[in-house]
C-alpha cells in the first residue's frame, strides 16, 4: 500500500446500470489493472473471419466467440481454439501482450505456460534517469490472434491475457526529485539523510493488466 498506486477493476457491461454491471460481474467479464486505465478485449473460441484490422472486430468476436470470464465448453477436434486478445494504451505505451495458460496435470499438480503473442521484452524502449522522459518505440495498441501450440483437447486448462506497459518512474521517483533528491544516483541514500527524508526504492516499474478465460 506503501509502494504502489490502487488497483482497478474494469467491467464490461451493455450500459452504466445497476443491473447490467452486476450482470457483467456475474459472467465474469471483467478485467483488473494496477492502476492505469488501458481498455483491454479478449475472447476465445472459433473467431471466424475475425482478423484484428477489422472495423468491426469487437461485433464478430462477440458473434463466433466467448468473451473474457467466460467458458469454452468441449472443443471438437485436436486443434486449439483462437484466442483474440487487443489491448489501446492509457497514457504509458504498450509494450507486450502475454497468454497465460494454467491447468493440472493427472497427478494433481499445477502448471502455467505463458506466451508472449505481440510486442516484445526488448521493443527497445527506454526512460532518461534525469527526466524521467519515455524514449524508443512507442505502440499506442497490441493486438493479435493467436493458437496454443502445445493445445490437449483431452486436459481442462485455463487461459488469461496479461497486458505490459513499458517500463517508467515509479511515482516515489517525482516525489523524491521534488524534493531535490537524485534517487537514481549513487549517493541517494546521503541525499535522502540529508534532506532529512527516508531513501525509498526507484527502481523502474510495470504495470500489468489482467482478464482470462477459460
Amino acid at each position: 500500500m506503501h509502494s504502489n498506486p490502487g488497483g482497478l477493476t474494469a467491467v464490461w457491461a451493455e450500459e452504466n446500470s445497476r443491473d447490467a454491471l452486476f450482470d457483467a460481474l456475474r459472467r465474469r467479464e471483467t478485467y483488473a489493472t494496477s492502476g492505469t486505465r488501458p481498455v483491454v478485449r479478449f475472447f476465445g473460441g472459433d473467431l471466424a473471419g475475425v482478423t484484428c484490422d477489422s472495423p468491426t472486430l469487437v461485433r464478430d468476436a462477440y458473434a463466433t466467440g466467448t468473451p473474457m470470464g467466460g467458458e469454452l465448453g468441449a472443443v471438437r477436434g485436436g486443434r486449439s481454439p483462437r484466442f483474440l486478445v487487443w489491448a489501446m494504451k492509457d497514457q504509458t505505451n504498450l509494450q507486450r501482450i502475454q497468454i497465460v495458460k494454467g491447468w493440472v496435470d493427472a497427478d494433481g499438480q499445477t502448471h502455467e505456460q505463458v506466451f508472449d503473442v505481440a510486442g516484445s521484452a526488448i521493443n527497445g524502449a527506454t526512460i532518461d534517469p534525469a527526466t524521467c522522459a519515455p524514449g524508443g518505440p512507442r505502440a499506442a495498441e497490441l493486438c493479435t490472434v493467436w493458437r496454443d501450440p502445445d493445445f490437449d483437447r483431452r486436459r481442462r486448462a485455463f487461459y488469461y491475457a496479461r497486458v505490459l506497459e513499458n517500463p517508467t518512474c515509479r511515482w516515489s521517483t517525482f516525489v523524491c526529485k521534488a524534493a531535490g533528491v537524485e534517487p537514481l544516483g549513487t549517493d541517494c541514500a546521503t541525499q535522502a539523510a540529508a534532506a532529512g527524508r527516508p531513501s525509498p526504492t526507484a527502481a523502474s516499474g510495470r504495470r500489468t493488466i489482467r482478464s482470462s478465460t477459460r
